[in-house]
C-alpha cells in the first residue's frame, strides 16, 4: 500500500519538476501565473474492485460489494503556479449482500460444518465517507484543464453489512454467530485524474477518475463456538469512481 502511494506521488512531482523546468526556458511574459482555486460538487458511480468486489467464500477478505452512488465536494487551493492542495470529501455507498451472496455463504458454512444446512442472514450496506487531501498538479490547454492528484485521508465507515450465521445438525456450534457491522475510522490513499471544462464567468464543468485503496475496517465476530468455517477479522476496501461536478473558481 505505501510502496503505490509513494510511486504515485513520486510521478506527479516528476511532472511538476518537468513541466517547472520547461516554464525555465520562458521568457517572463510566457512565465503562466497562478492558477485560481476552486471548489465543485459532484456525483457519480463508485465501484469496488480487488478483495473487495469479491463473491468467493473462501477468501475472508472477499467483501461481496456491489456498485453504487457517490456524491461529494472537490476543490483546489493553489500556492504556486499550477500547484495545488486537492482535497475531496465524498459520501458512497456499496450496496448489501444479495440473496445469492447469502447462498454463496451458506454453502461455504455447511460444506466447512459438515453440517445438515445453514442459514445466512445479511442486514446493513456498506456506507462511508471518503476525506482525502493531496498535492495537485494542473496542465492547462486553451479552456481545458488536465488535474493530478496524489491523495491521502481517512475512510468512515457508518456501516458494513453484519451477518448472523445459523448452523444445523452440529453440536459444537448450536447457537447463531453474528459478524458485526463496523463504523471504524481507517487510513486510505489513492489518487485521481480529472478534465475540467471552462465555462467562463468562473464556472467550469469537472469529469474526475478517483482510485482510493484501504486495508479497511477490522470486522469482529460474536457468539461463536467454533472456528470451523469462514472468519472475518478485517475487510480491504478498494474503490473506483468516475463522477461528473459543477465548478467554481474564486
Amino acid at each position: 500500500m505505501k510502496q503505490t502511494f509513494t510511486l504515485l506521488s513520486t510521478a506527479l512531482f516528476m511532472l511538476i519538476a518537468f513541466n517547472s523546468l520547461a516554464q525555465d526556458t520562458n521568457t517572463d511574459e510566457d512565465t503562466p501565473a497562478k492558477l485560481k482555486s476552486y471548489i465543485s460538487i459532484f456525483g457519480g458511480q463508485s465501484r469496488p474492485f480487488k478483495d473487495f468486489k469479491s463473491t468467493d467464500y473462501s477468501n475472508p477478505k472477499s467483501g461481496f460489494a456491489k456498485k453504487g452512488f457517490v456524491i461529494g465536494i472537490d476543490g483546489a487551493v493553489y500556492i504556486y503556479k499550477h500547484l495545488a492542495i486537492g482535497y475531496t470529501i465524498s459520501k458512497q455507498d456499496q450496496g448489501n449482500l444479495t440473496y445469492n451472496d447469502d447462498q454463496i455463504l451458506s454453502q461455504g458454512y455447511t460444506d466447512d460444518f459438515k453440517a445438515d444446512g445453514s442459514t445466512v442472514t445479511a442486514d446493513k450496506r456498506y456506507r462511508s465517507y471518503n476525506i482525502l487531501l493531496g498535492p495537485q498538479y494542473t496542465f492547462v490547454y486553451h479552456r481545458l484543464s488536465f488535474d493530478l492528484r496524489a491523495s491521502a485521508g481517512v475512510i468512515k465507515n457508518t456501516a458494513t453489512p453484519s451477518l448472523q450465521v445459523s448452523i444445523d445438525g452440529v453440536p459444537a456450534q448450536t447457537a447463531a454467530f453474528t459478524q458485526q457491522s463496523s463504523k471504524a475510522t481507517v487510513f486510505a490513499y489513492g489518487g485521481s485524474a480529472a478534465i475540467k471544462f471552462n465555462m467562463g464567468a468562473g464556472w467550469g464543468l469537472m469529469l474526475k477518475g478517483n482510485y482510493i485503496e484501504s486495508k479497511g475496517p477490522n470486522i469482529t465476530t460474536t457468539g461463536r463456538t467454533s472456528n470451523v468455517g469462514r472468519i472475518v477479522t478485517k475487510q480491504p476496501m478498494t474503490e473506483g469512481q468516475l463522477v461528473l461536478g459543477l465548478l467554481k473558481e474564486f
